[in-house]
C-alpha cells in the first residue's frame, strides 16, 4: 500500500511541475516524411511542435503507391492515426464512411480560416471541413531549355511543336524530348498522365451528370499522341514516375508534364541545372495544369485529435506556409506572400502562380461524377490504356471497349 501512494503522491508533484501528464504519442503517417526538402520541412516543424508542447510525433514514413491501402487498411482495423496527410482522391470516399472529423472547430481555434486556399471547398459536405489543404500546385511543364537550345529548337507551344521538338532532340542530342511515368505497377501515375492529354484536349473520362465520355473522340486523339511517343522511342517506356524524373534531372529529358516538386528535387539533387530549367504552360490545346493536392485530415477515431489539431496549426502557420513556399518553391495551403527578393530570383514560381490561376482543372484525380468510386474507375482506366500501350488493341478499338464496360459499371452502381 505504501508503494502506491508513493506512486500516487510522485504522479501529483510531477503533474504540479509540468503543469499536465506526460504528452502523447501522436501517430502521423505520409509519403512525405523521406521527401527531400519536403520531409525537413514536416520535421522542422514537428520539431517545434515537440518542443512547445511536450508531445512526441511517430512518423510513419509509406510510400505514395501503397499509402491509401495501408492506412485505410490500419483505420479498418481499429489503428486510426491521430493526424495525417491524404491524396485529394482519397477524401470524398473517407467522407462518406465517416472516417473523418470535421475540422471546423480545430480551423477556428487556429485561426487560419481565412488564410486557406479555395480549394478548401474540396473538402467541405454539408457545412462541415473535413480537410485542410497541404499543397495545390499545378502539374505542367518542365522544360530544359538547354537541350531544346542544343537540338535547335524552342520551347513548344502546340503539341505537333512538341512531337517536332522531341524528335529533334532525340536525333540531335541523344535525350528524350519527352518523358512520362508508364509503370502500370503504379497505375495512378499513369492515369494522371493521361488526364493530361484527355483534359488538355478538353474532355475527360466522364461527365459531372455520370455520362460516359471514355470513347469521345477528343479522348482518341489525345491517347493517340501518348501512344505515338511510345511507338516511335520518343518517349521511355516501361518507366515508373521516379526513375523518369531521376532521367530528366541527369539531363537526358527536355520536357515533362510534371509539377514544382520536379523543380524541388532538381534544387537539391543538381543545383547547377536549374539554370536551364523553366516551369512553362502545357502545350495542348487547352493548356489545362491538373492540380497536384493534397490534404490534411483528422480520424473521427484519433486517440488524440486535440493534440493532432495543435499539430496542425503547428504546420498552418503563416511563418511555416511561407517557407514551404520559398524553401519548396510549392504552392502552400494557405495564402501567403512571399518576398519580393525571393520572386526576383525565382521568376518561375510567379509563373507557377499565373498558371494555376489562368487554368486550373483536375483536382482530386478523379472523374467527374465518380468521386467516391473514383479508384474503381480508374483502374479501369488503366487496364484499357495497358491494352492500348501494349499494342493488343488500337486507340479506337480500345476506348470503345472500356466505354461498354464503364456504361455496363455503371448500370450496377
Amino acid at each position: 500500500m505504501k508503494k502506491v501512494i508513493v506512486s500516487a503522491a510522485l504522479a501529483v508533484a510531477l503533474m504540479s511541475a509540468t503543469g499536465h501528464a506526460k504528452a502523447a504519442d501522436l501517430n502521423v503517417p505520409s509519403w512525405m516524411w523521406e521527401e527531400g526538402q519536403v520531409g525537413q520541412w514536416l520535421k522542422a516543424n514537428t520539431a517545434l511542435f515537440e518542443k512547445a508542447s511536450g508531445a512526441k510525433v511517430v512518423p510513419t514514413q509509406i510510400p505514395p503507391a501503397d499509402f491509401e491501402k495501408v492506412v485505410m487498411t490500419q483505420i479498418a482495423g481499429g489503428a486510426a492515426p491521430d493526424l495525417m496527410t491524404a491524396f485529394t482522391s482519397m477524401l470524398p470516399p473517407m467522407i462518406k464512411a465517416g472516417t473523418l472529423a470535421p475540422l471546423d472547430q480545430c480551423i477556428a481555434t487556429g485561426g487560419f480560416g481565412d488564410r486557406l486556399l479555395p480549394s478548401v471547398d474540396f473538402a467541405k459536405v454539408d457545412g462541415k471541413t473535413y480537410g485542410v489543404p497541404l499543397t495545390m500546385s499545378p502539374w505542367s511543364v518542365v522544360v530544359n531549355r538547354k537541350l531544346l537550345a542544343q537540338a535547335g529548337v524552342e520551347m513548344p507551344k502546340t503539341v505537333d511543336e512538341l512531337y517536332a521538338a522531341s524528335k529533334a532532340v532525340k536525333a540531335k542530342t541523344g535525350a528524350y524530348g519527352y518523358a512520362f511515368g508508364n509503370d502500370l505497377a503504379a497505375p495512378l501515375h499513369v492515369y494522371i498522365n493521361a488526364m493530361q492529354w484527355v483534359l488538355g484536349f478538353g474532355s475527360d473520362w466522364s461527365k459531372a451528370d455520370g455520362t460516359i465520355t471514355a470513347n469521345d473522340p477528343k479522348n482518341i486523339q489525345a491517347i493517340g499522341w501518348i501512344k505515338r511517343f511510345m511507338d516511335e522511342g520518343l518517349a521511355p517506356t516501361g518507366l515508373g514516375v521516379t526513375q523518369a524524373r531521376d532521367l530528366f534531372v541527369a539531363g537526358k529529358v527536355a520536357i515533362m508534364f510534371e509539377g514544382p516538386w520536379l523543380m524541388t528535387q532538381i534544387q537539391q539533387q543538381k543545383p547547377d541545372l536549374m539554370a536551364d530549367v523553366d516551369f512553362d504552360v502545357v502545350p495542348t490545346p487547352t493548356h489545362v495544369a491538373v492540380t497536384g493536392g493534397a490534404f490534411y485530415v483528422i480520424p473521427a477515431k484519433s486517440p488524440n485529435p486535440k493534440e493532432a489539431c495543435n499539430l496542425l496549426t503547428t504546420y498552418m502557420k503563416e511563418d511555416a506556409q511561407r517557407r514551404w513556399l520559398e524553401d519548396l518553391k510549392q504552392i502552400p495551403g494557405t495564402k501567403v506572400q512571399a518576398s519580393a527578393d525571393f520572386l526576383a530570383k525565382n521568376a518561375w514560381v510567379g509563373k507557377m502562380a499565373d498558371i494555376a490561376a489562368k487554368y486550373p482543372g483536375g483536382i482530386g484525380y478523379a472523374p467527374p461524377g465518380y468521386t467516391i468510386q473514383a479508384a474503381e474507375f480508374r483502374q479501369m482506366v488503366v487496364d484499357a490504356l495497358a491494352n492500348i500501350y501494349s499494342g493488343k488493341t488500337s486507340v479506337e478499338a480500345g476506348l470503345n471497349a472500356l466505354q461498354s464496360k464503364l456504361v455496363a459499371w455503371k448500370s450496377t452502381l
